[in-house]
């Protein structure tokens, strides 16, 4: 199937993060842009500017079917348009007996300014035409000629007046989810969001409805399409690169060569060069000497490729004091020990923002869970990749208590029930506000039906959580928070619930500092690899916390 997407050089880069949600859902369809000058210069079309276009494409998807040769399927929607789900998968809606299949919406926007600035006019059946799933080959459309599209009125055409209602087939509206018209949960969730009275490319758009979901995919984009990391220090070394990668690999997980059995003394001979007295040590997956192979996360490796370190069993190096990594709350008792003994050690995990759909970041501290070091002024490059954006602070009614998991409450020899049972008598004894408990859900229901953003647009007054980046989610959408426990939020929340009713609330400046701060404690598994992320953590005493 092809997807054709119109474009509006205006709204360059909606187009490409909507050609990107597409490629990034199913890399085989072909996405073809709706350039109006090319359609100009190619002859297909040469109608004279309409002043009540809001788009260049507002006449242009009607050429679809001629430039199918009136054969098969297509698909054609908006360029303000993000893709949740494979666009292949409407097909099943396909039925032959129609002309064309749309999302039959109830759309009646008052009369105003959409985008930037051009004007909003409702008109019967508004939006159907937006999203088109186009038979090409019924022979109604045999009707849709150059000709008719460059003379016959908008009226005409985004009514689809060449057919009759029965040639009009229909799609659930999932699949064309206009922002502040469709709500979840009352009407599902989307499967292709539409940003149809403006996006968060706009300026005055920024923090409308799923601006951060457009924003985040946006990072994605650059991300995926950033150019290879420049050389870590296992990169460009003058002997057989796919070889000696693959031994060195091996050396640094099995060093003893007691599960791959190689030739420690070739291999260390080999890759002396390179040893650059940085060995960190890693706490692999399994057991190096498990005879089934040694596994080792994926996270960790690249970490330890771009530092120059070693990957290892911690009961190996627990005697020692090489600095040690850990990923996950599970490994809470090696981090005490190491802080007991005064030792080194990076923790990796979730990151504080960035990621909705797709773990893009992860934040790695040094002798912490998370960074609880003084705000240091950084420069907001790192901020910007992320999508992220301050909201104003506005009030609410409801307290959103989110209790930490169980196993994060017992790497602090806490148990979780006494904690919220003591937490919530607390609040009581301060304000009479209704308390909602939102526990921690899986991570698909969290990042699809049951977001934190949804939580928190739920008329709360303030968030309340131990060591949850859920305050940083908080502080992120306008909520002050409240963290009782070593949280990266604490910079800019309150630990005090008698305030529970004057809760501390940060300046935008004040949240942006602390955020552009955080974007310089969370890396991409690139900036791992090829060691910026190292370097980042130990540029400077101030970010040992």
């Amino acid at each position: 199937m092809k997807v054709f997407v119109g474009h509006d050089d205006r709204e360059d880069i909606a187009y490409k993060v909507c050609e990107y949600s597409i490629k990034s859902k199913n890399n085989k369809l072909l996405v073809i842009p709706l350039k109006q000058q090319n359609l100009i210069q190619s002859g297909l079309y040469w109608r004279e500017k309409d002043p009540l276009s809001s788009t260049t494409f507002t006449f242009t998807r009607f050429l679809v079917p001629v430039l199918m040769d009136y054969k098969g399927w297509a698909l054609f929607c908006d360029c303000d348009f993000m893709w949740m789900i494979d666009p292949a998968e409407i097909m099943q809606y396909a039925d032959k007996k129609y002309a064309v299949m749309v999302v039959k919406h109830d759309y009646n926007p008052p009369e105003g300014e959409k985008m930037d600035g051009q004007r909003q006019l409702p008109y019967p059946r508004k939006n159907w035409s937006s999203m088109i799933l186009w038979n090409c080959e019924h022979p109604s459309n045999k009707q849709v000629t150059t000709e008719l599209v460059n003379t016959e009125s908008g009226q005409y055409l985004h009514r689809f007046d060449w057919l009759i209602d029965d040639e009009i087939g229909e799609i659930p509206h999932q699949w064309n989810w206009l922002v502040n018209h469709y709500h979840e949960p009352e009407d599902g969730v989307p499967l292709a969001i539409h940003y149809t009275e403006g996006g968060p490319w706009f300026d005055n758009y920024k923090h409308c409805e799923y601006g951060y979901h457009w924003a985040i995919m946006r990072n994605e984009m650059v991300v995926a399409n950033t150019p290879p990391p420049l050389p870590g220090p296992f990169d460009n070394i003058p002997l057989d690169i796919e070889k000696l990668f693959k031994n060195m690999l091996r050396y640094r997980v099995d060093p003893s060569g007691e599960v791959y059995g190689q030739n420690v003394k070739k291999i260390i001979k080999e890759v002396k060069m390179l040893d650059n007295n940085t060995a960190v040590a890693v706490d692999g997956a399994r057991h190096p000497n498990d005879v089934k192979g040694v596994g080792w996360d994926p996270y960790m490796e690249s970490f330890i490729l771009g530092c120059g370190g070693q990957i290892t069993n911690y009961d190996k190096i627990k005697n020692s004091k090489t600095p040690v990594v850990f990923r996950g709350i599970t490994k809470a008792k090696h981090m005490k020990v190491c802080q007991e003994n005064n030792r080194d050690f990076y923790y990796i995990d979730t990151g504080y923002f960035g990621n909705i759909r797709k773990k893009l970041y992860h934040r790695i501290t040094k002798n912490a869970m998370q960074n609880l070091s003084p705000i240091i002024e950084r420069p907001h490059d790192r901020l910007s990749l992320t999508g992220w954006h301050s909201t104003k602070f506005r009030g609410g009614r409801d307290i959103l208590l989110c209790p930490p998991s169980a196993k994060a409450m017992g790497a602090f020899d806490l148990d979780l029930d006494v904690w919220l049972e003591e937490t919530i008598s607390t609040i009581k004894q301060h304000t009479d506000r209704p308390i909602v408990i939102r526990k921690k859900v899986g991570r698909r229901e969290r990042t699809t039906v049951d977001t934190i953003e949804m939580a928190l647009s739920q008329n709360v007054h303030c968030l309340v959580t131990f060591n949850s980046i859920a305050a940083t989610e908080a502080i992120t959408f306008g909520k002050p928070a409240f963290t009782l426990g070593p949280n990266a939020a604490q910079a800019v929340s309150c630990n005090d619930l008698s305030k529970i009713e004057t809760p501390y609330i940060p300046t935008l400046d004040e949240v942006t500092a602390w955020a552009a701060h955080l974007a310089y404690c969370q890396f991409t598994e690139a900036d791992m690899r090829n060691g910026t992320a190292w370097k980042i953590l130990n540029e400077s005493k101030d970010n040992d916390d």
